[in-house]
């Protein structure tokens, strides 16, 4: 079969263009980490994916549920630490006899009715940098009682934060506490999370170098992998793991978190309990019983004590290009571990030869077939002919990113392709009114 002169023309011009994107693409995807491409391409590329795709698409991951036990309105009310104005009647911290009780109401549940489905560790998402008397120093009588809770014995891992050089806990003069920690029974961890540009949360940290109290410095993990290492590991990692086994922190794709929303909120009249489209993560009002769910979901599992009532301080902006969203700390400390927990390790990007090869392919075959389209229609109108294009361009290269991220867990940044391929329909517009504008002056 002999092609017409058109259709050749077509075909070359076709390849020509294909080959321009190619290489553009190729240049592109050295640089997706400078901040000027992670601002204004990169992010936004997700932010769509997530919006549309991720947010409400429900996932059952192969692994341990998730538990998080709020510290929500329901329960500032039942525990009277509201008043009439539902303001907090007791200051910054929040009383830490009421997270001892939390504790203990845990150890019993599981030596009692849940002896044979324990949880492997116990995160509480509190600062215990100084204790709760004035200047720190003392203990109160709360602290101390919240000190002897830790010190009895169970078969689960006790996560800190550690976000000072201070911590009471781990500078206490206990020796049970102080043999808890040597045994790695009492661990701290990092709770630090990465602002984008926007000051919006999309990326986690694998560990944070923090200052300790003689003046060294020491790395934390950050919690998130912490949890996620004690579930698929069953073991406390190193540093020396935790680079083995992650990329760096400062890379925008591969600690990228995944968030759901809440697909069900069950509200009863002292409690609520929130399932996530993560079909391994609830939450609850910590005063809620823990047979309210099935015994068997706590075997293995991760269980997170943290706030989340309205009034609280520690929320973060998520997913800025929509308009602002607010997490809590603790439920996005809930996400990157069932993003975490999904990939088995982190996000990795679609290879330079595969990506390059899917842009050539892609942009020569609706190049060429728009032209054919066109011309077979008769539409002479070059406006619609680079509208036909673009809604062609997005719809594609959208769907085989979301495929790929969903299917595969491979990130394919169809919003650079498809700017690439616009940029040359740019080109290819200004090569086309140039001669005529020319004429225009001429005249």
């Amino acid at each position: 079969m002999i092609l017409s002169k058109d259709n050749l023309k077509n075909l070359l011009s076709s390849l020509v263009n294909a080959l321009l994107v190619t290489l553009l693409f190729t240049i592109s995807y050295k640089f997706y980490n400078i901040n000027i491409i992670t601002q204004n391409v990169e992010d936004i590329g997700f932010d769509v994916i997530d919006k549309f795709i991720i947010n409400t698409r429900k996932v059952k991951i192969d692994a341990p549920y998730t538990f998080v036990l709020d510290i929500d309105d329901k329960f500032m009310k039942v525990n009277k630490l509201y008043d009439e104005d539902n303001e907090t009647t007791y200051g910054y911290l929040l009383p830490r006899d009421k997270l001892a009780k939390i504790i203990k109401k845990i150890d019993v549940f599981f030596k009692t009715k849940a002896n044979d489905n324990k949880p492997k560790a116990i995160f509480l998402d509190y600062d215990f940098s100084f204790s709760s008397m004035p200047y720190g120093k003392e203990l109160s009588k709360e602290d101390i009682e919240f000190l002897n809770i830790l010190k009895k014995p169970r078969d689960y891992i006790i996560i800190i934060p550690k976000t000072s050089k201070y911590n009471f806990i781990q500078d206490s003069n206990d020796t049970q506490i102080q043999q808890l920690i040597k045994d790695k029974k009492i661990v701290f961890a990092s709770v630090g999370l990465l602002d984008s540009y926007d000051n919006s949360v999309r990326r986690y940290p694998t560990y944070e170098i923090l200052k300790e109290k003689n003046g060294t410095k020491k790395a934390y993990i950050n919690v998130s992998v912490l949890m996620w290492w004690i579930i698929r590991k069953n073991s406390i990692p190193t540093i020396k793991d935790i680079n083995n086994t992650f990329k760096y922190s400062n890379d925008v794709i591969a600690n990228r978190i995944r968030i759901k929303s809440n697909e069900e909120i069950k509200e009863e009249e002292n409690y609520t309990i929130t399932y996530s489209y993560w079909q391994n993560y609830i939450r609850m009002s910590a005063n809620c019983e823990l047979n309210t769910t099935k015994i068997k979901f706590y075997k293995n599992s991760i269980i997170i004590v943290g706030s989340t009532y309205s009034k609280n301080n520690d929320k973060f902006y998520i997913l800025n290009v929509f308009g602002n969203k607010k997490l809590s700390g603790v439920e996005l400390h809930a996400n990157i571990l069932q993003t975490l927990l999904l990939l088995n390790d982190q996000t990795n990007r679609l290879s330079l030869p595969i990506s390059a090869t899917i842009i050539f392919i892609l942009y020569f075959i609706i190049s060429f077939l728009v032209s054919k389209v066109i011309k077979s229609l008769k539409i002479s109108n070059k406006g619609l002919d680079t509208l036909i294009t673009i809604l062609l361009n997005i719809i594609i290269l959208f769907s085989i990113s979301s495929f790929l991220l969903i299917k595969y867990n491979l990130w394919f940044n169809w919003f650079i392709a498809f700017i690439l391929f616009e940029v040359e329909e740019l080109i290819d517009f200004i090569k086309d009114i140039t001669p005529k504008f020319i004429d225009k002056i001429k005249k």
